[in-house]
């Protein structure tokens, strides 16, 4: 009966120790969710910190600014991991006219999501995900324009950024775009820049490519990667996407920040804004 007993109770002792270890791994398991979500918290608030002192405002010429961290970029209840968004809204403060992106179509509509090296909230296309843009808010025709990109593919392939138009005899087309063959590219009416070996895929990089009359180059991640002559082209004013160019050319990968001048900006003017973006993404300039 003892021996009964003593039996009893060591296997109660021991169910009890269980219950202890169940909860400490539980407070555990909280403690770490809870550290996650404030360190993303904390990124996030400075992100919107560097956002608002940034020098993208203070120069002139800004027609559009797109980036995901603001309060203002989204609707909020779109603004949650893995969540549908009908709109990217523009945060150009220089102008009362908002290029505001949008998709009706749920179908086709970008996610918002969060950068895993960045733990930075990002705008993720997947299939035939692309936003519609007001016409005209792509550079076209002669316009001078920097356009700067943080972005990532995900793939090897003919990938859209930002573009207008469509490939035609009729309807001529700029478009920014990733080429699974040639690199970063910017396509412009049959006078491309081709950027050769400057794709990393998964990795968010800085792109800023600059136009005028007498040229167009363009950089990545701070540095010159090609310049080439320029001559006058026509362009079309329509069919203003982001996430897509062309005829079925859709990005696979993630975007983090658009930001569009309709002149081609100086050398100080273009490196302030590269470190701007480089501060706040944690993408290493390579200059």
């Amino acid at each position: 009966m003892n021996l009964l007993n003593k039996k009893n109770s060591s296997k109660a002792f021991s169910l009890i120790e269980l219950s202890i270890v169940i909860l400490i791994i539980g407070i555990l398991v909280a403690g770490v969710t809870q550290s996650s979500r404030l360190v993303k918290q904390v990124k996030l608030m400075s992100a919107r910190s560097i956002t608002l002192s940034s020098p993208v405002p203070t120069i002139k010429n800004l027609v559009a600014w797109y980036e995901s961290t603001s309060e203002k970029s989204f609707n909020d209840s779109e603004a949650s991991d893995q969540s549908l968004l009908k709109n990217w809204y523009d945060i150009n403060l220089q102008s009362s006219i908002k290029l505001d992106a949008s998709q009706s179509n749920d179908a086709n509509k970008p996610i918002y999501a969060f950068d895993e090296s960045t733990n930075l909230p990002i705008v993720k296309f997947i299939d035939q995900d692309f936003f519609n843009l007001p016409d005209a808010t792509v550079p076209f025709n002669n316009m001078p324009y920097t356009v700067f990109f943080v972005s990532r593919a995900d793939s090897m392939c003919n990938c859209g950024i930002l573009g207008s138009g469509t490939y035609s005899t009729n309807n001529a087309t700029n478009a920014f775009r990733y080429d699974g063959a040639n690199g970063l590219n910017n396509y412009w009416w049959y006078v491309d820049l081709y950027m050769p070996n400057t794709i990393t895929l998964k990795k968010l990089t800085i792109i800023d490519i600059t136009y005028d009359l007498a040229k167009r180059e363009g950089y990545v991640d701070g540095v010159l990667k090609l310049t080439t002559p320029s001559s006058n082209r026509a362009s079309t004013s329509i069919n203003n996407t982001i996430g897509r160019t062309l005829p079925g050319e859709f990005l696979i990968g993630s975007i983090g920040e658009i930001i569009i001048f309709d002149r081609a900006l100086n050398t100080e003017e273009r490196k302030s804004i590269e470190n701007y973006l480089s501060k706040k993404w944690s993408i290493k300039l390579l200059n």
